[in-house]
């Protein structure tokens, strides 16, 4: 197939029987065009499928020893070139040997080769995250404005994205008096461990919280009841795939967070 000839790129469960997944993407990216972009739907883990597993014929057929890590799998998407990846859908699959299968459906794009206008220069992360770090590896505090290149900018104005940032030619700061400033704080309240963990699914390598989390993409991270209820928001529920490794029901007593961090 020709470079640069596909608008949209569809697939269901089709990558994880693929041996060779890095060149499944670039092939991908390849003949996508420039302002393309791929949705596709498939099965990951939140541990790298052990060998005994990898070798079975028959778990192969169940789209279970093909898996990659949520995070390998995003990170394979960005290393063949496609940027501004993130969840579309999050369900969960079967759980074998304490290895949790999920399924996803993630949308990236490969990106216009002309930026946008160079009247963009700055970007300011309304919230409601603390702090991201885009697919670039630029760092964004909430309410203070970022210095940025066209090409950033152009990530910046992709549709899962543009929602977080205020993008202008001059600087442009933000405090919880402007009205696109946003943030989502825990109650004050005492929280319970339940099992929960959390995975940010795009499209920031790492984020923030207003409760002293740091998330890194496709990473569980175990997260109290109060941490759970914040990510159920509008603000953070679409890009976060939750699952429970608890093996029974938790009985745990509440805790009381520390006044200088969070309960996680």
């Amino acid at each position: 197939m020709d470079d640069n000839t596909i608008d949209l790129i569809i697939s269901n469960c089709v990558i994880n029987l693929a041996p060779d997944k890095p060149t499944v993407f670039r092939e991908m990216f390849r003949v996508t065009k420039p302002g393309g972009r791929f949705t596709i739907s498939d099965i990951v883990s939140d541990h790298t499928v052990p060998q005994y597993l990898v070798h079975d014929a028959q778990k192969w057929g169940d789209c279970l020893s093909g898996a990659l890590t949520l995070a390998d799998y995003i990170a394979g998407m960005v290393e063949a070139g496609f940027l501004g990846i993130h969840l579309v859908k999050f369900s969960p699959w079967q759980v074998i040997d304490g290895i949790h299968f999920f399924s996803v459906t993630l949308t990236g794009y490969k990106l216009p080769t002309q930026p946008i206008g160079s009247t963009v220069r700055y970007a300011t992360l309304r919230g409601p995250f603390s702090r991201v770090v885009d697919e670039r590896g630029t760092s964004y505090q909430r309410g203070m404005p970022q210095p940025i290149g066209p090409d950033t900018a152009l990530l910046l104005s992709q549709p899962p994205l543009a929602p977080y940032f205020v993008l202008s030619h001059e600087p442009i700061s933000l405090d919880r008096s402007d009205a696109r400033w946003s943030a989502v704080l825990p109650s004050q309240a005492p929280c319970v461990w339940q099992g929960d963990f959390a995975l940010l699914a795009g499209p920031f390598l790492e984020a923030g919280d207003d409760d002293h989390h740091h998330y890194r993409r496709g990473v569980p991270l175990e997260v109290c009841s109060k941490t759970l209820k914040v990510l159920a928001t509008d603000g953070y529920a679409p890009h976060f795939a939750i699952i429970n490794r608890a093996g029974q029901r938790v009985n745990g007593s509440a805790v009381t967070c520390s006044p200088d961090g969070g309960c996680c």
